[in-house]
């Protein structure tokens, strides 16, 4: 056994130390912007405190979580909103506009971006018996800093023993692209099959986003859609090399994939997100104690791994996004 720790001659002539510092500078190699940008995803529209009981579903609670991530080390919060009395998923515009306003009460300057997963994609749609025309997008009529697109594939969640159809058409990819870009709005589009990076495509062809363009990959949601894409290293790093130009990635992995899938990330160049939307636990059998001890994790490697952790204000400067100077004007 060796008792030192001085570099071991490999078969090709190189060495351990030569493979590792290798390594380390082809990461360096590939990130593209110093800072690591994370992003907090503090409750979904899945999963209530059945799941974990500290998830937090009243606005006062998303603001509070929001806080706690931010004092983490959070530059971007991804909000989705729950009705006050049914818990349930909601996008009322004064729900929204309270969680935002208990937000910025704090003095904390975190970006805001709202889901818009409710209003552009059509849910349950054998119920409804029709597919109806989207005329509306009430998540972001009160102008968030940043909104979700979600670039995906109609298919059928399964979820809590129920299945239900949802529809995505390509034309209201292209109307929340135009909304977005009409309001000042910077997308994060989501995306959830790899051959929708041809719509990515699309959209810059048809002049509907601004460069950098900001391209979530959501990964290990197989699981609830069949034409969702499971977690594997091998995928991340095809989905990477499909980039468009002028992109800027971020990662984030559903349940036990959460923490190989936003590690990776950051060895490739990218960006994350962690949060109670994505996973409830912080390792196997233990759940999360609150979304600030998933950023904290996730801080502590990117910093660990030799990155410098994304203020808000300077998260901004790299999306393209106007300084915070001021509340943002609502309009049509």
């Amino acid at each position: 056994m060796r008792s030192d720790r001085s570099p071991i001659l490999l078969s090709d002539g190189s060495s351990t130390e030569e493979l590792y510092y290798g390594g380390y500078r082809k990461m360096r190699e590939l990130r593209t912007t110093e800072k690591l940008i994370v992003t907090v995803a503090t409750t979904g529209g899945f999963q209530g405190k059945e799941a974990n009981p500290n998830l937090p579903v009243l606005p006062e609670e998303i603001a509070q979580s929001t806080y706690e991530a931010w004092n983490e080390g959070a530059s971007i919060v991804h909000i989705h909103a729950r009705d006050r009395k049914t818990h349930q998923r909601t996008t009322e515009p004064e729900v929204l506009r309270e969680i935002d306003g208990r937000i910025r009460e704090k003095n904390c300057d975190i970006v805001i971006q709202h889901s818009t997963a409710d209003d552009l994609i059509i849910h349950d749609v054998m119920a409804l018996g029709a597919i109806p025309k989207i005329e509306r997008i009430k998540t972001i009529e009160m102008n968030p800093e940043m909104a979700s697109l979600d670039i995906t594939v109609s298919g059928m969640i399964a979820f809590g023993g129920k299945e239900e159809l949802e529809v995505t058409r390509l034309s209201d990819i292209e109307y929340g692209a135009r909304t977005m870009l009409d309001r000042g709005i910077k997308p994060e589009m989501e995306l959830f099959n790899p051959v929708c990076m041809e719509d990515i495509y699309h959209l810059i062809g048809k002049g509907l986003l601004k460069k950098p363009y900001w391209i979530s990959f959501v990964l290990g949601m197989r699981r609830l859609n069949r034409t969702f894409m499971s977690y594997s290293p091998r995928l991340l790093m095809q989905l990477v090399e499909a980039l468009p130009p002028d992109s800027m990635f971020t990662v984030l992995g559903i349940a036990n994939d959460e923490l190989p899938a936003t590690t990776l990330s950051i060895l490739l160049g990218g960006h994350l997100r962690v949060g109670f939307e994505d996973n409830v636990f912080y390792k196997k059998g233990e759940l999360a104690q609150n979304n600030a001890q998933l950023v904290a994790r996730a801080v502590r490697i990117g910093r660990e791994l030799g990155c410098e952790i994304a203020t808000p204000s300077e998260a901004r400067a790299m999306l393209g996004i106007p300084p915070l100077a001021s509340p943002r004007k609502e309009g049509n």
